[in-house]
């Protein structure tokens, strides 16, 4: 998926320069959690740190424009007759947050 990010977003000529940002994100993403995996507690508490930042800019962020920019995987679940969003990457953290204690 980075890959894909770096492919559309940076070898672009005609993106904007707030866009450009979000392939970064994607691989710090991916090496935090390559890192959580190998159960290290960087690549947790970065994957952590990540996702809470890339959530709270999706539900709170007035623009747009940052919400494109961080726009993260969803999971839609039917609730009371509507649609919640749930983003996948706090799926991810609480598998994170189970398995902490056992990590180096």
């Amino acid at each position: 998926m980075a890959v894909n990010e770096i492919q559309l977003f940076l070898t672009n000529g005609d993106t904007e320069f707030i866009y450009k940002i979000r392939p970064a994100i994607m691989i710090l993403m991916t090496i935090f959690w390559i890192g959580a995996t190998l159960f290290q507690k960087w690549g947790a508490l970065g994957f952590l740190l990540l996702t809470a930042l890339t959530v709270s800019v999706f539900y709170f962020a007035t623009g747009m424009e940052y919400k494109r920019l961080l726009d993260i995987l969803m999971l839609y679940i039917p609730y009371e007759g509507k649609v919640l969003p749930v983003p996948v990457n706090i799926l991810f953290s609480f598998a994170i947050l189970y398995y902490y204690r056992r990590m180096e």
